[in-house]
């Protein structure tokens, strides 16, 4: 018998009409709506039969108005919502997550309509209305918290809330990720689920240092320690200074998590950045960012173009910072005096002092 696996492999390998059809050999209703929502998808992707995208919809709809059990069809209706966003028929798209959402008052069971719910949210999230999809997840979570039911049978419910926050974060980038990975850390932190919570909290740093590229596929491929892989990722996708951000980026999570290549990243990054030109915002991010890595002679030249003088004080004190935490305290001193902002300055001096006396 065919498989859902082997079909998506099919779809992944671009074979739509072997995948097409296969789906009929699948027993379960969702997995076909799944199946044919994802060849969808992919077709309007990669560049496909475009021309199939309408019937394929149209299959799916057929499958999910048959579904008599509310929560199935619930989910059905949000996942062709999804892939409706995802194609760009934003109107069809809010008309079935509307629908999804009235089928859900037809479930009786609190626990099941809260993951239901929770369920659609995930959908949202994908096909990009993530603001709606974290107003879903917080009805979903009270519909859960408000049953009438003793708590320790509601702890299920709310942990698969926070799995499915989790995964609609892996599935958007940092920007938009990062709200969805801090409710679900909060969830499994305040149940005591720590392997889960420390999963969620690693991803919360990597989507922070990784966030201009923070594409899932970036991310994906750093948390597997794949970094050449991100990098490729991030020079396929992005140019000029983005890229050069997004290199240095990748480059100071390298560090975070002891890849000694870290330094080698930042070399390149700048070897492959041609006339680049910089905005203000460019010139901070990129200072602060080659403080954070250790690469301070380049750091300060960058701090040193930055014209607001607050940002470039604070830029400077970082460099002498980091420079007497080296034991570089003559170079520390000088990067201090060329501090433009008294208060600022005053500070740096107190904590490159208080360094140095440390030693």
């Amino acid at each position: 018998m065919t498989t859902r696996e082997e079909i998506e492999m099919l779809i992944r390998r671009g074979y739509y009409d072997e995948a097409l059809s296969e789906v009929e050999e699948l027993e379960d209703p969702m997995d076909r709506v799944e199946v044919l929502t994802d060849i969808a998808v992919v077709i309007h992707q990669r560049g496909g039969p475009e021309d199939w995208i309408p019937s394929l919809i149209e299959d799916a709809m057929y499958i999910a108005k048959k579904l008599k059990d509310p929560a199935q069809k619930a989910v059905a209706y949000s996942v062709i919502a999804s892939a409706l966003g995802i194609i760009g028929y934003e109107d069809d798209a809010m008309d079935f997550f509307g629908r999804a959402l009235d089928i859900t008052d037809d479930i009786k069971n609190p626990i099941e309509k809260g993951i239901v719910l929770s369920t659609l949210a995930y959908h949202l999230a994908v096909g990009g209305y993530p603001e709606s999809a974290l107003e879903v997840f917080n009805v979903a979570f009270d519909t859960i918290i408000g049953a009438e039911i003793p708590y320790t049978h509601k702890v299920d419910g709310i942990i698969r809330i926070a799995e499915l926050m989790e995964k609609a974060g892996d599935a958007l980038p940092s920007s938009k990720a990062l709200e969805f990975y801090k409710m679900a850390f909060d969830i499994f932190d305040k149940l005591h689920v720590n392997q889960r919570a420390a999963v969620v909290e690693k991803k919360i740093d990597l989507a922070k240092t990784v966030y201009e590229v923070g594409l899932p596929e970036v991310r994906e491929s750093l948390l597997k320690g794949r970094y050449h892989y991100a990098l490729a990722i991030v020079e396929k996708k992005y140019h000029g200074v983005t890229r050069l951000i997004g290199e240095l980026e990748i480059s100071f999570w390298m560090k975070r998590v002891n890849n000694s290549e870290y330094l080698d990243v930042v070399d390149r990054a700048f070897a492959k950045c041609e006339n680049p030109v910089f905005t203000e915002a460019n010139v901070q991010k990129i200072a602060s960012l080659l403080t954070e890595i250790g690469s301070l002679s380049r750091a300060l030249e960058f701090a040193m173009e930055i014209r607001d003088n607050r940002k470039r004080s604070e830029a400077l004190k970082a460099i002498a910072v980091e420079l007497a935490k080296r034991h570089e305290f003559e170079d520390a001193r000088k990067v201090v005096e060329g501090i433009p902002d008294p208060e600022i300055k005053a500070e740096a001096l107190t904590e490159v002092a208080a360094i140095e006396e440390s030693v």
